[in-house]
């Protein structure tokens, strides 16, 4: 009886030791992570990383901008890379590789947009031909069209829009 009570309390202990010891901040893991992940050409993107601990550098290469170093910061390893301008659009493989030669792979999406030289032609604004100066005159002669109806109506001496 009373081994089995031992065994029961310290079954009992474990688990309390278990529940109530400290869970580690920041998860043991390789990863790298690229943001934006994808990006037009010619611009820059932000390297995360962790190689499980963030004590030493590490290096991280890609097609899309060559290799760089990601330092420690607080907890996570931290760097920038501009892809450069002429680079083609597509995905690039981005590899950590760690002190300790433990990889992660991402990918990072590169696109190219043209940029336009001007607005788009839409109907209107500078790009409208002569439809401006017939809009202006018809415009103008709704107005006075108005005009002579009311100087007509004030003539009269009654209110066109009564019915007589």
């Amino acid at each position: 009886m009373r081994s089995a009570l031992r065994v029961a309390a310290g079954a009992v202990a474990l688990v309390v030791a278990a529940l109530t010891a400290p869970a580690p901040a920041h998860a043991e893991g390789v990863f790298v992570e690229v943001n934006p992940s994808t990006i037009q050409a010619g611009f820059q993107v932000a390297i995360r990383a962790s190689c499980g601990d963030a004590l030493n550098n590490a290096k991280v290469h890609s097609d899309a901008f060559g290799t760089v170093t990601v330092e420690p910061v607080n907890v996570y390893l931290i760097a920038a890379a501009t892809v450069p301008e002429n680079k083609k659009a597509g995905g690039y493989n981005v590899k950590l590789t760690c002190p300790s030669r433990q990889t992660a792979t991402t990918t990072l999406w590169v696109v190219n947009h043209d940029s336009p030289q001007r607005g788009p032609n839409t109907g209107g604004g500078g790009l409208a031909g002569d439809g401006g100066t017939t809009l202006i005159g018809a415009g103008a002669a709704a107005m006075g069209l108005g005009l002579g109806v009311l100087l007509l109506s004030r003539r009269r001496g009654r209110n066109p829009l009564t019915p007589a």
